[in-house]
C-alpha cells in the first residue's frame, strides 16, 4: 500500500496548473503568503501562461504529525459580577500534574468550571450569568485568566478579548460529552502531509478571494433606467439586460418614428380624456376622510404630553423651583453685598446690567480677555472711567457671586422655566390643517365631528387654566383632557381606505387601455433612447465581470477537500478507531463505533453509533443507559485527547455523572495516567470520585495540587482554599495534617488560656476519632466491600483474616480513649475532665501512624 506522501504525489502531478503553483510555493515557503497569491490572481485574469513546475515527489512532503502550541491554564482571578461568585476572588492551577477541586453544590464550583469553560471556547456554549441576586445586575462583567503558551506565560481580560491559542485547551462536562453523543466531531489527528492538503485549500481559499478582489474592481450596481412603465417592451427590455447584449440590439431597442414628441402629446390628450368618465371620485372622498382621521389623531396624541394634568404640573414645579433659586441666589447676593455703595446687586435688573457689560467687555472692548477685566489701564466697561483697586476687586466679587453654585443653578432653573412655558405657549390646540381635517370628517360622519370639536374645546380650555394658573389668576385644578379614542379613529381610517379599495371602478373601457398602453410604451423608449451610449458601457463591463466570474468559478477547493477526504478516511482513520475502541474497552463499553460522517474542507468527522444493531434508526441515546452515555462520552474525549501532539491542559468538571463504581475508579486512573504528560484539572463535588483521584495519582507518581471552594463568613460562594476539606482527606492526608496539628499546639500551648487550650485539645481528638473510623471504613471494609455496588471482593478477605487479637486491642483501646477526649458529649463534673498533655496525644497519633501501616500490608 503506497504511504500518504507517495499518494499526495501522484495526485498533485495530475492537477491543473495553478494547483501545482500554489503547491510548489507552500513547500518551498512554508506558505503561500499573499503577494503569491495576489501574483497568481493576476496572472490568471489576465489569461497569462503558469510557469511550469517540476514533478512532485514523496520526499518534499514532512512525514511527522502537525502540532498546536502547548497551552496550560495558570489561574483565574480579578472575578467581578460572575455568577454569585465572591468579587475579587482567584483559583490557581497547578503548573503539571493533577489539580483537582472539590466543592460541595452551592459552593461556587461550577462557577469557576463554567468561566474555564467559556474562556476555552468548549464545543458546548453556556452563557456567563451575571448576579442573579446584586441589584444592580447591568454591571459589567470581568475577569483575568493567566495561562502559558509554549512556556511563555500570558494574561488575558474576559470578556473583553480573547486568544484563539486557549482552544487547544480540552474542556468536558456532562453537556459536552451530550453533545459528542448526538453532534458529529472533526478528527483532530493529522499527520503533515495531509496538513499540507489543509495549507493548500486555505491557500485556493484566498485566491478565490483575491481573483473576487480584481473582480469587485468591475463589480457596480446594475445601470437602472428609473422611471420605466411596468410590462412596457423598454421596461422588458431592461428587465433582461445582461452581457449577451449587443450594441446592435441597444440600437433597435432605442429606436423612434420621427413624431415621437407630436404623437406622445396626442396619446396623452386622448387619455385624459378618457379618464374624465373615471369613477375614482367616490374612493378619492374615502381616502380623504381617512388622511384627516391620521391627521387628528396624531395631533390628539400629543395633547397629554402638552396639556394634561402632568403637564401642567410639570410646569408649576419648573416656575416653582426656578423661583426658589432664585430667591436663594437673592438672599445670597444681600447677605454678600450688604456693604456695597449701591442697593439691589444680583437683583433681576442688575443681572441684565451685568449681562450687557459682559457681552459689550468681551465681544468689543476687551475681547482679548476674560470678563471682568480688571488688569492695570482697565476701563470699567458702563462708565469707561479707570479701575481703581476697590472698583476692581468689586467686580471681582460680583463674578464669584455671578459663577457661585445658587446663582448658576438658579439661571439653568430659569431657563428651563422659560424653555417650558414657550413649548406650552407655542403649542397649537387648533390649526389650519386640523380645521380643515374636521370639515372634512364633518362631510362623513357629523356626530363624530362634534365628538372631536368638544375633546378640542376642552384642550382649549385645558390650555386656558393652565394660563390661569402660571399668572396667579386661577387655583382651580388642571383640567383632564377627556380624548377620544385615537387607536378607533385610525381603525376607522383603515376600513375607509379598504372601502375604497373595494370598490369596482367599471371596467375601464379598452379604448383607454390601449391609449395609456401606446402612451408608456412610446415615452419609456423616448427615456431610453437617451440612455444608450451608457448601456453599451454596461454591457461591455458586465461582459467583463462575467469572464472573470468563469476564472474564479474554475478556483475550487472541492478537488483538493476530495482528495484530502480520501487520504483521511485511508490513513487516518483506522488509527482513531483503534483508540477509541481501546478507550471505550477501558471503561467496559460494547456494541459501539464511530462512524464516519464525512466533513469538510478535507478534515473528516465522526459521530458514534451502535455496533451491529438491528434498528437502524435508534440513536446511541436511545438504548445506552445514563451512565454508559456517559463513559461513552469519556471514551470519546479520551480519544481526542490521546491524538493531541501539542499535550496541553484538560479539564473536566464532574466528569462521572452516572457512572459505576467500577468505572469511575478506572476513570480516576485514566486521568491519573494522563496527568503524568500534561496538566489535567478536576472540578468534583463527589467525595468518592476525590478518593478515587487521590489515591490513582498516588499510583502514578502524579503531583497533585489541591483545590477546595466554599462560601466564605457571609455565604458568599467562591471562596477558595488551598487544600481540600477533611471530610474529603484519606487516612494518608489526614495523619500528616494530625501532626502539623500537634506541632501548632505543642509549640503555642505555653501561651493558650487552660480553657483554649482545652478547646484545642478536644478538637484535635476528634478529628484522630474521625481518622481511626475513615482508616476501618476505607483500608478494611472498603477493601473487602465495593462502596459503589456492595459487592464482596473475595480476594481481599484474607485481610481480614491477618488482624490479630493484638490488632483488635490496639483499636479499641486507641479509639476509646480518644473518644473520651473528644468534644461528643458533656464531661460530668465527677469525673473533673482535665485535658492530655502533648505527649499523650502523641502517643495516641503514633499508634494510629502504626496501626494504619500494618493494616495496609495486609492488603498487600
Amino acid at each position: 500500500m503506497p504511504s500518504v506522501e507517495e499518494e499526495l504525489a501522484a495526485w498533485l502531478n495530475d492537477r491543473l496548473p495553478w494547483v501545482k503553483n500554489l503547491a510548489a510555493t507552500i513547500m518551498a515557503h512554508g506558505v503561500a503568503d499573499q503577494a503569491a497569491v495576489q501574483a497568481l490572481a493576476t496572472q490568471l485574469v489576465a489569461k497569462t501562461p503558469s510557469p511550469a513546475v517540476k514533478a512532485f515527489a514523496a520526499a518534499d512532503f514532512p512525514s511527522t504529525v502537525s502540532t498546536g502550541a502547548t497551552v496550560e491554564l495558570l489561574g483565574i482571578q480579578d472575578l467581578e459580577n460572575v455568577n454569585a461568585l465572591e468579587k475579587g476572588s482567584s483559583l490557581t492551577f497547578g503548573q503539571s500534574g493533577l489539580t483537582v477541586i472539590y466543592g460541595d453544590n452551592g459552593s461556587g464550583k461550577s462557577g469557576f468550571a463554567r468561566l474555564v469553560k467559556e474562556l476555552v471556547g468548549a464545543r458546548h456554549h453556556q452563557p456567563i450569568l451575571p448576579n442573579a441576586f446584586d441589584p444592580i445586575a447591568s454591571k459589567a462583567q470581568s475577569a483575568t485568566v493567566i495561562y502559558r503558551v509554549n512556556g511563555a506565560e500570558r494574561s488575558l481580560a474576559w470578556p473583553a478579548k480573547q486568544d484563539t491559542e486557549l482552544t487547544q485547551v480540552h474542556f468536558y462536562d456532562e453537556a459536552c460529552g451530550d453533545h459528542y453523543l448526538v453532534n458529529d466531531t472533526e478528527l483532530s489527528y493529522r499527520p503533515s502531509a495531509l496538513a499540507f492538503l489543509d495549507d493548500l485549500i486555505e491557500a485556493t481559499d484566498r485566491l478565490r478571494v483575491a481573483i473576487d478582489a480584481q473582480l469587485a474592481r468591475h463589480n457596480a450596481p446594475s445601470y437602472q433606467v428609473v422611471g420605466l412603465n411596468s410590462g412596457t417592451s423598454s421596461s422588458n427590455f431592461c428587465a433582461n439586460f445582461s452581457a449577451d447584449v449587443t450594441d446592435s440590439e441597444i440600437d433597435a431597442a432605442v429606436e423612434l418614428p420621427e413624431d415621437a414628441e407630436s404623437s406622445l402629446a396626442r396619446l396623452i390628450q386622448e387619455e385624459s380624456r378618457l379618464q374624465t368618465t373615471s369613477p375614482v371620485k367616490e374612493q378619492n372622498r374615502l381616502n380623504n376622510v381617512a388622511r384627516a382621521l391620521d391627521r387628528v389623531a396624531d395631533h390628539l396624541d400629543l395633547f397629554e404630553s402638552a396639556l394634561g394634568p402632568t403637564a401642567a404640573a410639570a410646569l408649576d414645579d419648573g416656575i416653582e423651583t426656578a423661583r426658589s433659586l432664585r430667591a436663594a441666589a437673592d438672599l445670597a447676593s444681600k447677605e454678600s453685598f450688604t456693604d456695597e455703595p449701591l442697593d439691589g446687586v444680583g437683583s433681576e435688573t442688575w443681572r441684565v446690567l451685568w449681562d450687557a457689560a459682559e457681552k459689550y467687555s468681551v465681544g468689543e472692548a476687551y475681547h482679548e480677555h476674560e470678563f471682568p477685566f480688571v488688569e492695570s489701564g482697565a476701563r470699567c466697561p458702563l462708565c469707561q472711567q479707570p479701575l481703581q483697586p476697590d472698583g476692581a476687586q468689586r467686580l471681582a466679587r460680583f463674578k464669584a457671586f455671578v459663577h457661585e453654585q445658587t446663582a448658576t443653578r438658579a439661571r439653568a432653573a430659569e431657563i428651563a422655566a422659560d424653555q417650558g412655558l414657550s413649548a406650552f405657549k407655542a403649542f397649537e390646540v387648533m390649526n389650519v390643517e386640523i380645521t380643515t381635517s374636521l370639515i372634512t370628517i364633518e362631510g362623513d360622519d357629523r356626530d363624530l365631528a362634534t365628538t372631536l370639536r368638544s375633546a378640542f374645546e376642552r384642550a382649549s380650555n385645558a390650555k386656558t387654566r393652565i394660563s390661569e394658573r402660571l399668572r396667579k389668576e386661577s387655583t382651580e385644578p388642571a383640567l383632564d383632557l377627556q380624548l377620544p379614542d385615537t387607536g378607533a379613529l385610525r381603525s376607522r381610517a383603515k376600513t375607509l381606505r379598504e372601502k375604497a379599495s373595494a370598490i369596482d371602478p367599471t371596467q375601464f373601457a379598452e379604448q383607454l387601455k390601449a391609449a395609456t398602453s401606446a402612451k408608456h410604451d412610446l415615452a419609456d423608449r423616448i427615456e431610453l433612447a437617451k440612455h444608450a451610449p451608457a448601456l453599451k458601457t454596461e454591457a461591455a463591463r458586465l461582459r467583463t465581470v462575467r469572464d472573470i466570474t468563469a476564472i474564479k468559478n474554475g478556483i475550487s477547493t472541492q478537488p483538493i477537500t476530495k482528495q484530502s477526504t480520501a487520504l483521511t478516511r485511508i490513513h487516518v482513520n483506522e488509527r482513531v478507531n483503534d483508540r477509541f475502541a481501546r478507550e471505550t474497552d477501558r471503561l467496559g463499553l460494547e456494541h459501539v463505533k464511530l462512524d464516519d460522517k464525512g466533513g469538510g474542507k478535507g478534515k473528516l468527522r465522526h459521530k458514534p453509533a451502535l455496533l451491529g444493531a438491528s434498528l437502524m434508526t435508534k440513536s446511541v441515546r436511545d438504548v445506552l443507559s445514563e451512565g454508559e452515555q456517559t463513559a461513552l462520552g469519556l471514551a470519546g474525549l479520551l480519544t481526542e485527547v490521546n491524538f493531541d501532539a501539542s499535550k496541553s491542559a484538560l479539564v473536566l468538571d464532574d466528569p462521572i455523572t452516572s457512572l459505576d463504581h467500577g468505572r469511575r475508579e478506572k476513570v480516576a486512573r485514566r486521568i491519573a495516567a494522563l496527568a503524568g504528560e500534561r496538566q489535567v484539572i478536576v472540578f468534583t463535588h463527589d467525595l468518592t470520585f476525590l478518593g478515587d483521584l487521590i489515591r490513582a495519582a498516588d499510583e502514578e507518581d502524579v503531583a497533585l495540587a489541591e483545590r477546595s471552594i466554599t462560601k466564605d463568613g457571609k455565604g458568599i460562594p467562591g471562596h477558595v482554599l488551598e487544600t481540600h476539606p477533611w471530610k474529603a482527606k484519606d487516612a494518608k492526608k489526614r495523619l500528616g495534617d494530625l501532626r502539623e496539628g500537634l506541632a501548632r499546639l505543642r509549640k503555642e500551648q505555653v501561651d493558650l488560656p487552660p480553657e483554649e487550650h482545652g478547646r484545642r485539645v478536644q478538637l484535635w481528638a476528634g478529628m484522630l476519632s474521625e481518622t481511626w473510623e475513615r482508616v476501618v471504613r476505607n483500608d478494611v471494609v472498603g477493601k473487602v466491600v465495593d462502596r459503589g455496588t456492595t459487592e464482596v471482593r473475595p480476594k481481599m478477605v484474607k485481610l481480614l483474616a491477618r488482624i490479630t487479637d493484638d490488632d483488635n486491642a490496639d483499636f479499641q483501646s486507641g479509639y476509646s480513649q480518644v473518644s473520651k477526649w473528644a468534644p461528643r458529649h458533656d464531661k460530668s463534673e465527677e469525673v473533673n475532665f482535665v485535658a492530655p498533655s502533648c505527649d499523650e496525644l502523641e502517643a495516641e497519633l503514633k499508634r494510629l501512624e502504626d496501626w494504619h501501616k500494618r493494616i495496609v500490608t495486609y492488603a498487600q
